[in-house]
């Protein structure tokens, strides 16, 4: 008897460690779910009143306005000699930056700027202000770094050596104060071509709870506290923006499929997925998207739909997942450029 008396310890025992896994990862799982729906209950959304976007007035690419409590678009800045190129907002969206331009070299394949202007967005004031000239380039990177910091790239071709890239970094707080000045002399020849970094994906949660991680070609949300990860439908995509809404409920993932040839991202069909958090699951797609970006404010989610002169801006409201309205004007707009 003896001899058996062994293995079937060895079973129990592997039995019971099996059953205590499975209790702790209930309890995990009770304690994961829990702490999302207190989250949820006490989530603060802002209010929303409205957003800047790019369209045009009289011809002219300017800032317009669309104002959520009279239900209009409305013009907000507008110049017969300059033509707005860029318009960006802070990720709060408490303060924010444009650029215009002149001229621009359509003979070069990089984006070009000939006596630009860089402006601000007084939020309070509900009005734009000149902050400084632009040098001449032949390339403009625009981004924030945070909520507080605004970084324009400028690259331009030397004025006595041809191989040589000036790249001039500014960097303004969000009042528009010049915060630093760096110029960097780049030799193509050597260097090569100045790159820019720009700020990393927000990969993780405001409240921590979650994390989105990249494995074996697949997208997964993972739980910080249980370790636990939730594959989402998606696989071979390049993630090229990520939100998490004011609700805690829902992250957004912009997205285009992942390619070895390089072509431009419109052409990769762009889609914009919303994920349920407390569903575990992809619970909307919009597709004939644009790669831009797109903007949460309160429960209302904006982006691009598509290109050129056929441009639009969607809203829709979150929670509901329904479309409150589409902004469509001649000629196109967007919430960033034409």
């Amino acid at each position: 008897m003896m001899k058996f008396k062994f293995p079937i310890i060895i079973l129990l025992t592997f039995f019971f460690v099996l059953m205590f896994n499975y209790c702790s990862d209930q309890q995990d799982e009770n304690a994961d779910s829990e702490n999302l729906s207190n989250e949820i209950k006490n989530a603060t959304l802002r209010k929303f009143n409205g957003f800047y976007f790019v369209g045009l007035h009289s011809g002219v690419t300017s800032i317009l306005r669309y104002d959520y409590e009279k239900d209009k678009v409305k013009l907000f800045w507008h110049s017969k000699d300059e033509r707005v190129i860029d318009l960006l907002i802070a990720p709060d969206y408490k303060s924010g930056f444009f650029i215009t331009k002149r001229k621009q070299r359509l003979k070069s394949s990089l984006p070009a700027i000939e006596r630009g202007k860089l402006y601000r967005i007084d939020f309070e004031l509900n009005k734009a202000e000149s902050i400084t000239q632009l040098v001449e380039g032949i390339q403009v990177i625009p981004f924030w770094i945070d909520n507080d910091r605004f970084t324009l790239v400028i690259n331009s071709i030397d004025k006595t050596i041809a191989s040589y890239i000036n790249k001039n970094t500014q960097v303004y707080n969000r009042f528009g104060k010049l915060l630093s000045d760096n110029t960097e002399i780049f030799d193509i020849t050597k260097d090569g071509y100045p790159l820019t970094k720009l700020p990393q994906l927000s990969l993780k949660s405001q409240n921590e709870m979650f994390t989105v991680i990249e494995k074996k070609d697949s997208i997964f949300v993972k739980n910080t506290k249980s370790k636990k990860e939730i594959k989402t439908r998606f696989k071979n995509k390049k993630i090229l923006q990520i939100n998490w809404a004011e609700n805690n409920k829902h992250l957004l993932i912009l997205m285009i499929p992942k390619s070895n040839v390089q072509v431009k991202v419109e052409i990769l069909k762009p889609i914009l997925a919303v994920f349920d958090l407390q569903l575990k699951k992809t619970v909307k797609i919009f597709d004939n998207v644009s790669f831009k970006n797109f903007v949460l404010i309160g429960d209302f989610l904006i982006f691009d739909k598509g290109i050129g002169r056929d441009s639009e801006i969607e809203i829709v409201k979150l929670e509901s997942l329904n479309k409150f309205k589409t902004i469509k004007l001649n000629g196109g707009c967007s919430l960033r450029s034409l």
